[in-house]
């Protein structure tokens, strides 16, 4: 009863009224995606803030089974708006023993899962590795499209 009486629901906090706030913060989120299957995507967040036309999200990181496979995405911050999620600071995507790919902003479309990265990026391999412009990645047909890119290669001794 205590508490009640001391909240004051009526208060105007009159310093931020000008600020966008979020409808709903949430801390520590985890989130599965399950289908006939079995689960195909986890994905955390160390915060998330839901506001009228998008979600920001702190903390990211997501994996992703596919058949044989497992994909690995990671970043500082990010926001979901209109099934697109844009991605900024540190972004990491890696394809389990295959290859990785940093760049420090990435935008990720749902519709035809691909990452379009237009930043300066990283490719690495087992044996390759590349710096280039801007990429493509369509995480279905995995198929890398690269602008503008300088690549290393190792090669294997006879």
């Amino acid at each position: 009863m205590f508490m009640l009486v001391s909240q004051d629901p009526y208060s105007l906090d009159v310093e931020s009224f000008g600020e966008e706030r979020p409808m709903i913060d949430f801390f520590n989120i985890k989130d599965y995606k399950i289908t006939q299957e079995g689960v195909n995507m986890y994905s955390t967040a160390e915060r998330v803030q839901r506001f009228d036309d998008k979600d920001v999200m702190y903390g990211i990181d997501v994996l992703m089974m596919k058949k044989g496979s497992v994909d690995y995405l990671q970043s500082d911050n990010g926001t979901l708006k209109e099934n697109v999620l844009y991605l900024s600071g540190n972004v990491k995507y890696a394809r389990e023993g295959f290859f990785n790919v940093s760049a420090e902003s990435v935008e990720y479309y749902e519709s035809n899962k691909t990452l379009i990265g237009r930043t300066p990026f990283t490719f690495e391999s087992k044996d390759f590795r590349a710096l280039g412009d801007s990429f493509v990645y369509n995480t279905n047909n995995r198929l890398l499209e690269a602008e503008k890119f300088k690549a290393t290669m190792q090669m294997g001794k006879k």
